[in-house]
């Protein structure tokens, strides 16, 4: 998932806005490349929000960085820019956002977010048919449905069951035969949520 923003920071729901990083979401960044400098990517898929693009230009130079409009994140409509400040409209918020055919008043339905994540995967897959490592930097919302699809649980299910907080990774092996393996890597400055 890519670096913290402002609005991560303030708790508000920022969905389809296109934020950029805050100086801890570049640091997160950076931490990441550092992280990883070692593993050889093939290819990095990025949602075409700048906030994600920022993150994955600690890839720049090393790997194509190929920017997906599919693994934008959902926009949520009359709830976009809310926070705790808002109770009533963030508690709305929570009890809507894993409805699969609510539009949120103006944004987009989880099923239709879903489907794109399903047409995503299938870009990359297609791409990719002789195996090898590619990255994805995406958001708190299309990256669960990513993970549903890959691992086979109901994106619906997983949509409400997926959490990765900023800077999180997912590594997702997916074996020509038998069933995905997938580990949840932590930041050392979350342990202490564990």
């Amino acid at each position: 998932r890519h670096g913290q923003t402002d609005w991560n920071k303030d708790g508000r729901i920022q969905g389809g806005t296109d934020n950029p990083l805050n100086s801890t979401g570049r640091e997160q960044a950076a931490a990441m490349s550092r992280l990883m400098a070692e593993v050889k990517v093939d290819t990095v898929y990025v949602s075409s929000h700048q906030r994600a693009r920022q993150t994955a230009e600690v890839f720049q130079g090393r790997t194509p960085i190929v920017a997906m409009d599919e693994l934008r994140e959902r926009f949520f409509g009359k709830f976009e820019g809310a926070n705790d400040k808002d109770a009533a409209i963030v508690a709305d918020w929570n009890k809507r956002r894993f409805t699969w055919t609510d539009d949120m008043e103006g944004g987009e339905t989880l099923e239709s977010q879903s489907r794109r994540a399903e047409a995503a995967l299938k870009t990359i897959r297609e791409k990719h048919k002789d195996g090898g490592t590619v990255v994805i930097v995406g958001h708190g919302g299309i990256n669960p449905l990513l993970v549903s699809h890959l691992i086979g649980v109901p994106p619906q299910e997983g949509a409400s069951a997926i959490n990765q907080g900023n800077d999180e990774i997912y590594q997702i092996v997916l074996p020509k035969t038998g069933a995905p393996a997938i580990w949840k890597l932590i930041p050392r400055s979350k342990l202490n949520e564990l």
